[in-house]
């Protein structure tokens, strides 16, 4: 029921907490490593291009210096280095260059319908367009049909790449 389910994702929301401090040079199981990875694949993108590649960093050295250059304050430096891994979720700026594997496995899972197949490459270019005029392009075209349906603002494909990201590194 819809009620179980609220309840069991507000007891899940609870129970979340941040962690302070880590264990340095804690292993982590592998199979725990590649079930995190496994669960950045089931978050939501667009047409589910997923513009957004995962690193785990273990490597002691490589952590102190991502904590050196880009992590702000204290904190966060010292957690970076404490744990035992560190997750680097990157954006892809560029995610119509993965466009055609996406719909060959598409078409290979057999879940798509073949309509939704056939407006898939024609959709996902109008969105992935790169550039100030493809972006303006859709931009016209959007509010061209904001009076029939409302319409979302269009972004950057940059901006649509680092929201989506976001989404990844929150799931």
């Amino acid at each position: 029921s819809v009620r179980a389910a609220a309840d069991a994702f507000r007891k899940l929301a609870k129970s979340r907490h941040s962690c302070r401090r880590f264990q340095p040079n804690r292993p982590l199981p592998k199979e725990m490593l590649n079930d995190m990875l496994q669960t950045t694949l089931t978050s939501p993108s667009g047409f589910n291009i997923q513009p957004t590649n995962v690193i785990i960093l273990q490597n002691q050295d490589i952590k102190q210096e991502l904590a050196k250059t880009s992590m702000l304050g204290a904190g966060n430096i010292y957690r970076t280095i404490d744990s035992s891994a560190v997750a680097v979720f990157l954006s892809d700026l560029q995610p119509h260059k993965r466009l055609q594997r996406i719909i060959e496995l598409e078409k290979e899972s057999g879940v798509r319908s073949k309509d939704y197949l056939s407006t898939l490459p024609i959709v996902t270019s109008f969105l992935m367009g790169e550039g100030k005029v493809a972006t303006l392009m859709k931009q016209v075209a959007t509010d061209a049909m904001s009076p029939v349906k409302p319409m979302p603002t269009i972004d950057s494909i940059q901006a649509w790449s680092y929201k989506n990201t976001a989404l990844v590194a929150q799931t």
